[in-house]
């Protein structure tokens, strides 16, 4: 049986939702506009997701989270470039990039931001309401490495709860590409006590970066 259609008639989470209880395998196609994004299926299961040409990749998280440096990824995204057929996170990992303990190797670490990434992936997906899916039964990434098994209701309901949360915070900020300056004069008038997070934000907000 075919599932495609357009997502004004059927949600993005009731299509998962399908799929999930008839324990599909393959691959859910979604576009929004000149958007495209893939969510992979094992058994009903997501076990890979991406967005062509997203920015927030692999690479931007682990150095958002301090797992490596810019020049590190530097130096693994122009290794990429000479060997397509290698993956940004082998290449991290043959070079010692990222690091390991006795109790967890650098697969393990890597395994947990890729799957923190297909989550990022999927809830970022949630947020179309425009544009057409199409499920094909039976496809698999092209590569089987680090693929997961994620249980859709808990994604679902944490999707909810981020998309809910988007609708407020969109009234104020409606686009990722604003770009947002301080107004140095007014922070200092406002004698407002700031928590950590707030004093490392405030220097970032210099008139030249956007939201993302």
């Amino acid at each position: 049986m075919a599932i495609k259609g357009s997502l004004k008639e059927a949600s993005l989470p009731d299509v998962i939702q399908l799929l999930y209880l008839g324990r599909r395998t393959g691959c859910l196609a979604v576009t929004d506009r000149q958007n495209l994004g893939y969510i992979w299926f094992e058994d009903g299961r997501v076990s890979y997701a991406s967005i062509v040409n997203r920015r927030d990749r692999l690479g931007d998280m682990l150095v958002r989270h301090q797992r490596i440096t810019i020049e590190q990824l530097r130096q693994a995204v122009d290794a990429q470039a000479t060997d397509r057929e290698s993956r940004l996170g082998e290449i991290l990992m043959g070079m010692g990039a990222i690091t390991h303990d006795e109790y967890r190797t650098a697969r393990d670490e890597l395994q947990d931001y890729i799957r923190l990434q297909i989550e990022e992936a999927v809830y970022f997906l949630f947020t179309w309401t425009t544009g057409t899916f199409n499920f094909e039964a039976g496809v698999r990434p092209e590569r089987q490495d680090f693929l997961v098994q994620i249980n859709p209701e808990w994604l679902l309901l944490e999707g909810a709860r981020r998309v809910d949360e988007w609708s407020l915070i969109e009234k104020k900020i409606p686009s990722f590409d604003l770009i947002l300056t301080v107004d140095q004069a007014r922070v200092e008038a406002a004698e407002a006590p700031l928590s950590e997070v707030e004093r490392q934000i405030i220097p970032l907000l210099d008139g030249t970066r956007d939201v993302q």
